[in-house]
């Protein structure tokens, strides 16, 4: 009901309405901002207008303000941009490549947003492209769109009113009580050596620490003294410097953060805050904020100090420990790097001698003459497989020729016409396969076995296959001498007695 008569009310007073829907978003131009003041309905996600400046603008600042009805206060989700003489480009549905954007009111989904173009940054007839890109897509958007023209910088939303701040140079100077970009958020002040005890926080509370002479270092303690219903892990707490550009921290933007666990309920926190300098424009120092984060109610203690000798003393420590550890892990890994680099080292030089092994018994080889076919003829003559029960080496070791079913070089079975050898260590091969391994290959080992088959050793097996033959010989001969006079005799007494019986 009260924005169908604030409708009523801004139609009677003759502002126009812009309605950004269906048709809007199938038409074929943009709505060019020529007013002062606009009311928007938008329904559909991307709401694109533009304004064009002239020769009076270029020497102004000009400001361009959201003001939104609906949704309210920390639920308007929507992103508001602006880009000089081109449309905004859209990156992945989510982000947008623009000129100027209010960062500060996106992350803390204000119902108050605001963009300032700054003086004599653009020239008579560039155009500014205002976008309002919207995350909800079932949600619509109602808001005033305002663009003010000023010869000095401008503060947003006029500081909210003249009892939280007052405008200086575009920066709002906020009382203390009072914290963000326009001061609109109220604000705890922690103080030194002043304990503060059963703070209940609900939701989102801020606080903030403003030295009055210049310190280096406090030490911060903040704890929970009372859970009520929230999680500890749900308990954020978000610290930042104030730089008058993102308001107060928030989960995108925070210089430190931190939360709590059922085993630790306390933080101890020594900050650095001599950056926090005095500024002359606000009189004042400038301040650390704090933002605390809770799902539903809790209750906080907060105590700040002037660090002790023997807090400096346990920093210096912990900073002594942290760079031996340091020291320590980078001397374990140089030891590790070197006996990695010595093992690849030995790797590598046993490789080059296995490589020159491998050469110099190549460079032997290559040097070696083997034997010739006419010394493998007359040590190791043919024969065909059938005949190899008749070869003097299978009969002596007494051997079955059919055991030798295939040629071990080729793997070829050997038929009863194959032509074959015999070596000395009595291994059967074809005839070429041999030939080719011991003449053309000039190798001089068996194939099977590697006994030595060179030409001393082939001389040595023959010398010692003549001795055993000159032995088996000789043996025969004390035979048949020794049987010679018993053969004699039978013959002359059978030649007798043929004689009396005649």
């Amino acid at each position: 009901m009260i924005l169908f008569l604030f409708y009523f009310f801004i139609t009677g007073l003759g502002i126009k309405t812009i309605n950004f829907n269906e048709d809007y978003l199938n038409g074929e131009e943009l709505f060019e901002l020529e007013d002062s003041d606009y009311f928007v309905i938008q329904e559909i996600e991307n709401g694109t207008m533009f304004f064009q400046v002239t020769s009076t603008d270029t020497q102004k600042y000009i400001q361009i303000e959201l003001i939104f009805l609906a949704p309210g206060d920390g639920k308007v989700n929507l992103s508001f941009t602006i880009s000089k003489n081109s449309l905004p480009s859209l990156k992945d549905n989510k982000t947008i490549s623009s000129t100027y954007a209010d960062v500060n009111g996106y992350y803390l989904r204000k119902s108050y947003q605001n963009i300032v173009i700054p003086a004599n940054s653009f020239r008579s007839g560039d155009q500014f492209y205002i976008t309002n890109l919207k995350r909800e897509k079932d949600q619509t958007y109602q808001y005033n769109i305002r663009i003010k023209k000023s010869d000095s910088t401008p503060c947003p939303n006029d500081c909210t009113s003249a009892s939280y701040g007052f405008c200086n140079l575009g920066t709002c100077a906020c009382e203390p009580n009072r914290v963000d970009m326009d001061c609109s958020k109220k604000a705890t002040p922690l103080m030194i050596d002043k304990r503060m005890d059963n703070i209940t926080v609900s939701g989102i509370e801020y606080f903030y620490f403003e030295q009055i002479t210049q310190l280096e270092t406090i030490l911060l303690d903040v704890g929970i003294s009372n859970i009520l219903i929230a999680e500890y892990s749900s308990i954020f707490v978000y610290f930042m410097f104030e730089n008058f550009k993102y308001g107060v921290p928030t989960p995108y933007y925070n210089n430190y953060s931190f939360t709590f666990s059922p085993d630790s309920k306390t933080k101890s926190l020594i900050i650095d805050v001599s950056g926090l300098n005095s500024n002359p424009d606000l009189n004042r120092f400038n301040r650390l904020i704090l933002s605390i984060v809770v799902p539903d109610t809790c209750q906080f203690y907060f105590n700040i100090s002037i660090p002790s000798e023997d807090s400096e003393v346990n920093t210096n420590l912990m900073l002594i420990y942290f760079l031996v550890s340091l020291a320590v892990v980078l001397v374990l890994t140089w030891i590790i790097v070197t006996l990695i680099r010595y093992r690849q080292r030995n790797r590598v030089q046993n490789e080059i001698q296995f490589n020159q092994q491998q050469s110099n018994q190549q460079q032997r080889r290559g040097q070696k003459s083997g034997i010739s076919v006419q010394q493998l003829d007359h040590f190791m003559q043919k024969t065909l497989w059938k005949n190899l029960d008749q070869n003097q080496r299978i009969k002596e070791r007494k051997m079955d020729h059919r055991q030798f079913e295939a040629c071990t070089v080729c793997l070829i079975e050997y038929d009863k016409d194959s032509i074959c050898r015999v070596t000395p260590c009595v291994h059967v091969f074809h005839s070429d396969c041999l030939q080719q391994w011991m003449v053309e290959k000039k190798h001089e080992t068996c194939p099977m076995c590697r006994e030595e088959l060179n030409e001393q050793a082939l001389e040595k097996f023959a010398e010692q296959e003549k001795n055993n033959h000159r032995k088996e010989n000789s043996a025969l001969k004390k035979i048949e001498i020794k049987n010679r006079p018993e053969n004699t005799l039978m013959v002359i007494q059978q030649q007798r007695s043929s004689q009396q019986f005649s």
